[in-house]
C-alpha cells in the first residue's frame, strides 16, 4: 500500500497530483480558467486551455460558462475561478488598486454567483458521464456577511454533481484584505478548498 492521501496539503500541486491519482485523470482535458498555468508547473497541461485573456500562448479565449466543446465530450475539468468581492479592473476608481491588478474578481457576490452557477450548468453539459469537475474556491465575507462559497457551490451543483472529494489548502501568504481599518467583526479567512465533484 502506498502513501494515504490526505485532505489538507500545504501546496495545490500535491491536491491537483492526489486528486488525478485517485480519480485515474492521467491528464486533465479541459481547464477553462487557464491564467498562466500555474497549476500545470510539474504536471501535464490540460488538452484544452481556455481562458477568457486572449493574449495568452495556446490557449483558446473563451468564457468557462460558454466553452466550444462538444455535449458529453471530455471527462475531466479544473475550474479555478476568482473568488474575490469589491474588485474588478474595469471598474472605475478600482481598477488602480493593488488587489484589482493582482486578482480578478466581482463586485457583488451576486455577480460571482450567477458565473459559477452557469459555469457548473456549462460543466455539467461537456462531461462524461461521471466525469470529473474540480473546482478551487475560497469562502468569503462580503458586505459584513459571510458567504460559504464551497458549501454554496455543493448546492449549487445539487442535482448535476455529487461531492466525491474536498480538499483544504492553508494559505502560505497571507490573503488580500479589503479593509485594515476598523474593529475585526469576522475571522480571517486563510484557506482555500478543492472541491471534487463527479457527474451524475
Amino acid at each position: 500500500m502506498g502513501e494515504v492521501i490526505k485532505s489538507v496539503y500545504e501546496n495545490q500541486i500535491d491536491i491537483i497530483k492526489s486528486i488525478m491519482h485517485l480519480c485515474k485523470i492521467d491528464r486533465f482535458h479541459a481547464d477553462v480558467t487557464y491564467g498562466n498555468g500555474q497549476f500545470y508547473k510539474k504536471i501535464e497541461k490540460p488538452i484544452f486551455r481556455f481562458d477568457l485573456d486572449g493574449d495568452l500562448d495556446d490557449v483558446i479565449q473563451s468564457s468557462s460558462d460558454n466553452l466550444p466543446l462538444n455535449d458529453k465530450s471530455i471527462s475531466s475539468v479544473m475550474f479555478d475561478p476568482p473568488f474575490l468581492t469589491y474588485v474588478r479592473a474595469a471598474r472605475e476608481g478600482n481598477g488602480n488598486m493593488i488587489m484589482a491588478k493582482r486578482f480578478a474578481g466581482y463586485w457583488r457576490y451576486d455577480e460571482l454567483e450567477d458565473h459559477y452557477k452557469k459555469t457548473i450548468v456549462e460543466a455539467h453539459r461537456v462531461l462524461t458521464n461521471k466525469g470529473i469537475f474540480v473546482v478551487k474556491c475560497q469562502d468569503i465575507i462580503h458586505n459584513h456577511k459571510m458567504h460559504c462559497t464551497h458549501a454554496n457551490v455543493i448546492n449549487w451543483a445539487d442535482g448535476m454533481f455529487r461531492l466525491k472529494d474536498l480538499y483544504i489548502l492553508p494559505a502560505k501568504h497571507r490573503l488580500p484584505s479589503p479593509n485594515r481599518n476598523g474593529v475585526q467583526k469576522h475571522a480571517r479567512i486563510f484557506h482555500s478548498y478543492f472541491l471534487v465533484l463527479e457527474k451524475l
